[in-house]
């Protein structure tokens, strides 16, 4: 895993490769004579020759003569200054990295040219490790070169800004720890299996991890995650992760994910084609693992509930069936029209159990719950539905501030007015119409007047069909929402 470092040191670098922020209208300035002159008459030459004009993204490699201290140079385009942003050069500083890895390069250092704040590099810091993430567990033969190490020269602060790439790399490595997880297999990562790797993340005594097995669950009341788990040879598993990070008197956040390890939809049977995806089904819960790592390893002083229910969702003998009526933890009851909704089951008995036992000041869910989301807003943007003003506002400029797009969605009566059943209190589809907003009013039963957020992240939890690409998130899991999450925790006020 490549190590990231703030250097200060400009005059006497010593690298494989220089690798440079240039701006369109800072071209006629550029000069690299404080850390060596030997590249300024290449630079002018290819300038004027119009070969490179800073330009988003493009890039120009430039090789010293034998024997020199920097062998390369790198000229990354980065567009006009006024439009630079935390995003963008997240996005841009993979572009170098994927270079650097053509390039058979093992170490690079980093020149942004400017006095950057916080957020930029953070952005930096993101950039390269997430660019570097591929998942390869399962490859006899390992994809490209490895990165090593990498050097961000900063012209100030030189502490300061070791302590804020100290903490963004642990923010990226929580990342990098869920793709891992998201992007197991079926066969190796179970409900079972889920449960062993939060007690792994025990071992540093700052989290408390319980896990309430299948009979408990039934002396309990979980009547949701049992029925849908029980078409498993796989039993179901509630994953609780408690961090203390403030007095016990102060009300916690309570994080809650879904985990279907797999899901064929039960009974009600998915089609075949692109099945093989439906071990992202477990993407929200594997968020949920990567963030608690994170508050725990950033020692945050924020009292966080994480709480994820784990099953596997198989049609069987054993199967739940459209038209069984469930009891819920809250007691409610509901009506099952389709076995293939079966993640906000089990998360409105996740739900209900945080708002009961721990009395949170806010619960944030998040599932890849509906397909419904994808059409309304692409393979780009994840939907939220919320309850509270406040909460909503918070999360959505945390999220700008990451770069994780998210949307809200209204919740109206009329759409919980879709869920009533003739048969139970609510069914657990509302139809087509406003697939994605039903489904988040059928959590909405489980919160009581908590303020909550729910994050659809069906389309951006992994790379698929129609996403835009950005380099510092590889084929496969992309650990979204994590970040915007983390940001929320570290920076939030009382509710």
């Amino acid at each position: 895993m490549v190590v990231i470092e703030a250097e200060n040191n400009i005059s006497s670098l010593k690298t494989q490769l220089l690798a440079n922020y240039v701006f369109t209208d800072e071209l006629s300035s550029l000069s690299l004579s404080e850390m060596t002159p030997d590249f300024d008459p290449f630079i002018r030459e290819i300038i004027e020759a119009k070969e490179f004009a800073g330009k988003d993204g493009t890039i120009c490699v430039i090789h010293n003569i034998a024997g020199s201290r920097i062998k390369r140079t790198l000229l990354l385009g980065m567009g006009d200054k006024k439009n630079l942003n935390p995003e963008k050069t997240r996005n841009l500083t993979g572009k170098v990295v994927k270079k650097s890895k053509e390039l058979g390069i093992s170490e690079f250092v980093l020149n942004p040219f400017i006095s950057i704040d916080k957020d930029h590099l953070s952005a930096l810091v993101e950039g390269i490790k997430l660019t570097d993430y591929s998942f390869d567990n399962y490859k006899r033969e390992k994809d490209g070169n490895e990165l090593s190490h990498v050097r961000i020269l900063v012209r100030n602060d030189l502490e300061n800004n070791k302590k804020i790439i100290q903490r963004s790399a642990v923010v990226s490595d929580a990342v990098i720890f869920t793709r891992n997880l998201s992007n197991l297999p079926p066969n190796d990562c179970s409900p079972k299996d889920l449960a062993t790797f939060a007690l792994d993340l025990s071992k540093n005594q700052k989290l408390k991890v319980s896990i309430i097995e299948e009979g408990e669950m039934e002396s309990k009341g979980f009547g949701g995650i049992l029925a849908v788990g029980k078409g498993s040879s796989s039993s179901p598993k509630l994953i609780v992760l408690e961090y203390s990070g403030t007095t016990k008197n102060e009300k916690p956040i309570v994080i809650v994910g879904k985990a279907v390890t797999f899901d064929t939809g039960g009974i009600s049977i998915k089609p075949s084609e692109k099945m093989e995806e439906m071990k992202f089904d477990k993407c929200g819960g594997c968020n949920i693992l990567g963030i608690m790592k994170a508050v725990s390893d950033l020692n945050l002083e924020s009292n966080v509930i994480g709480i994820i229910p784990a099953v596997e969702n198989m049609p069987s003998g054993s199967s739940y069936r459209p038209g069984d009526i469930i009891r819920m933890y809250n007691r409610k009851t509901v009506e099952v029209i389709n076995t293939d909704a079966e993640g906000r089951i089990i998360l409105g008995d996740a739900l209900s159990y945080g708002v009961k036992i721990f009395a949170p000041k806010a619960i944030i869910d998040m599932a890849t719950l509906t397909g419904a989301a994808i059409i309304a807003l692409g393979t780009n943007v994840a939907a939220l539905v919320g309850n509270d003003k406040e909460l909503v506002t918070k999360i959505l400029e945390c999220s700008n501030q990451t770069g994780e797009k998210i949307w809200q969605l209204p919740l109206f009566e009329e759409h919980k007015e879709q869920l009533k059943s003739s048969n139970a209190d609510i069914k657990n589809i509302g139809g087509r119409p406003a697939g994605a907003i039903t489904a988040a009013a059928f959590l909405s039963n489980f919160v009581d007047d908590i303020p909550w957020v729910h994050l659809d992240i069906a389309g951006t939890a992994w790379n698929q069909e129609g996403t835009k690409e950005k380099s510092y998130n590889p084929k496969g899991a992309t650990g979204f929402g994590i970040r915007t999450i983390l940001k929320y925790v570290a920076n939030h006020n009382p509710l």
